[in-house]
């Protein structure tokens, strides 16, 4: 019997990077070397004392509030108030959630309106697109300058009466680039008179190697909503826990929607996430160091592989490769890339932005030189 699914599934496809490091698994299970640099998570494990820490509440088996434990908002509400130099947050303007994606879905449900617009800069994180696709808005797409900044003027003539929302993502993903703080306070005028909500995904503002970055929520935006999360400084991906910042009318619309869906975050994931508050939620510098010694194993290697060509990322762990000199089907350049060397990139299509592979650093280190052995050889032919 065929069952008919509901039109909101209709052009939904699964994550482009969650699949492409499924498919890379099933090939390491069938025998073949794989080098996997599609994964955003870093290869280390979680860190001692919130292993140390959670072992201590492994009894503990209750619901916790919908909005996560009082201890935990708290936390996060007096970090982020400092961070962000905006005193209006309190414990009360936080919800904890089972990861940034809940945190992120449950905002856009909150805001967006059947037919409301929603600009999206590009290249753009695979997720957005279908998140707000979901709720019934529209994306809008906007595309960052060459040096993937963001384009406040190009911003500004996208904005329309429809327009309810832009989400700005620095560090950013797919690209690793740090938005400047001139066209943050530029993108800030222009939104502002607007009434459009910034929906700020902060989620790798803990992973910096250039001493220029600003926080996005900093920047003056007058209607905000942050989203954070634990998962990619901590080594926490498969714990599930992040967060939502934003307005009292909001974070309580947000309690109600996870009511009826998801209900609270783990209590393990959230005694997890206050081990890390309670640590100064920076990742450990043992994992910032291997992320800057791989950052420069990967500037080695594709150096010597003109004519690809790159701008060296500014935050989080992703180099985005320019294959354009080469091809605009970036997404049969990395299948013939996997099929030739076992090295598993993730094509530009899968983020506006054909032409470009996302390569992703935070394999260990003989994965990471293999891949990029296999990498060089295939440009130069050998493969």
């Amino acid at each position: 019997m065929t069952t008919v699914l509901a039109s909101r599934l209709d052009g939904l496809e699964e994550s482009a990077t969650m699949a492409l490091n499924a498919k890379a698994k099933q090939l390491q299970e069938a025998g073949k070397t794989i080098y996997n640099l599609t994964a955003g998570e870093l290869a280390s494990d979680t860190p001692g004392y919130i292993r140390e820490s959670v072992s201590q509440v492994l009894g503990r088996n209750k619901y916790t509030a919908v909005a996560g434990l009082p201890e935990l908002r708290e936390a996060i509400a007096v970090q982020a108030s400092k961070l962000y130099a905006l005193d209006w947050i309190k414990a009360g303007n936080v919800t904890v959630t089972a990861g940034a994606k809940p945190a992120l879905y449950t905002s856009l449900l909150a805001i967006i309106d059947p037919g409301d617009e929603v600009i999206v800069p590009v290249p753009a994180w695979v997720s957005y697109k279908h998140l707000i696709e979901l709720v019934g808005g529209k994306v809008v797409e906007v595309p960052l300058t060459d040096s993937f900044d963001l384009d406040p003027k190009a911003i500004a003539a996208n904005i329309s009466k429809k327009t309810k929302a832009i989400i700005i993502n620095s560090p950013h993903n797919p690209t690793g680039a740090i938005f400047s703080k001139k066209a943050l306070e530029g993108t800030a005028q222009a939104l502002n008179d607007s009434g459009v909500t910034v929906i700020a995904d902060d989620i790798y503002a803990k992973l910096i190697y250039d001493d220029n970055f600003t926080y996005a929520p900093a920047c003056g935006f007058k209607k905000l909503i942050i989203i954070n999360g634990f998962s990619k400084s901590q080594a926490l991906t498969g714990w599930r826990i992040g967060y939502c910042i934003a307005s009292l009318e909001i974070t309580t619309a947000i309690a109600k929607l996870l009511s009826h869906t998801m209900g609270n975050a783990s209590v393990v994931s959230q005694h997890a996430a206050l081990a890390a508050m309670e640590h100064g939620d920076s990742p450990p510098e043992k994992t910032t160091a291997l992320l800057e010694k791989h950052l420069k194993l990967v500037e080695k290697t594709l150096d010597e592989c003109q004519p690809l060509t790159y701008r060296k990322p500014g935050g989080a762990f992703y180099v985005f490769i320019d294959l354009r000199a080469i091809t605009q089907e970036s997404a049969r350049w990395c299948e013939q890339l996997l099929e030739q060397t076992g090295v598993a990139l993730v094509p530009g299509e899968a983020f506006s932005a054909p032409g470009f592979a996302r390569l992703s650093f935070v394999a260990d280190e003989t994965t990471l030189k293999g891949a990029l052995a296999g990498i060089k050889l295939f440009v130069k032919g050998g493969a």
